[in-house]
């Protein structure tokens, strides 16, 4: 099974882009990409280079080793926090996809998604690391309302979170079907476009950057001047 990908990042309404993207090719056999969205711009680059970089040394999509890149790249946040001990704010929410042959993996930490797409449906979607989620677990608030929600950037875990990192690993590999679709995205992207209208711009779209598009004028149209950095990845699984 071969993965195809488009992506985009944008620094919206800010000066900078804190957000970084990246991936490995499937070359091999083996493809991974990586989507941070950071505290500074400094976070969010670490993150990206480090998890591609341990991936690419020993490959493999398994749970154990996207929790040892994921630790390692904890290991190095801390690490450059320690270097910067005037600036704290070394710190990112993660999210890493990893494919090969017939099966996928993911794993995140913080506030970055990860959808999957089966027939025009979604199948599967990660949940936010934040006190906004917490409090729909604990049935406090209703799902949709998290976008709004004065509560939806404070983070629980976050890769370089002092407390520990713990990030959220997907149970078991993804068995792949040619079609399936993959979205990893960050929270300024996901704010402003839900999950029916995704569903909704797919069905449009010829491709997967055409998707993207679809999705980022969306967004334009109903974000604020002042909008966080906006970033995403669409994947799609072909025979």
């Amino acid at each position: 099974m071969k993965m195809v990908s488009a992506s985009l990042s944008k620094p919206g309404g800010r000066e900078i882009n804190q957000d970084s993207l990246g991936f490995l090719p499937p070359e091999s056999g083996l493809g991974c990409w990586v989507l941070a969205d950071g505290r500074s711009e400094i976070a969010s680059k670490s993150a990206v280079k480090v998890i591609l970089e341990n991936f690419a040394g020993n490959p493999a999509i398994s749970q154990p080793a996207l929790l040892r890149v994921m630790e390692w790249a904890q290991t190095k946040t801390l690490d450059l926090q320690s270097a910067q001990p005037m600036n704290r704010s070394v710190y990112s929410s993660v999210a890493m996809f990893c494919s090969g042959g017939l099966s996928a993996i993911w794993a995140h930490v913080g506030n970055v998604r990860i959808y999957a797409f089966r027939d025009g449906e979604i199948i599967s979607q990660t949940k936010d690391h934040s006190i906004a989620q917490a409090l729909v677990d604990s049935g406090q608030l209703k799902f949709a309302e998290i976008r709004s929600h004065q509560e939806r950037k404070s983070l629980l875990r976050t890769l370089g979170g002092l407390g520990g990192m713990h990030p959220t690993l997907l149970e078991s590999r993804f068995k792949l079907q040619t079609g399936d679709l993959f979205l990893i995205c960050t929270d300024g992207f996901w704010e402003y476009v839900t999950e029916l209208e995704m569903q909704a711009d797919w069905c449009k779209s010829s491709n997967l950057a055409d998707w993207l598009e679809r999705m980022e004028m969306r967004l334009l149209s109903v974000a604020p001047t002042d909008n966080d950095n906006y970033s995403a990845i669409a994947l799609m699984a072909e025979a």
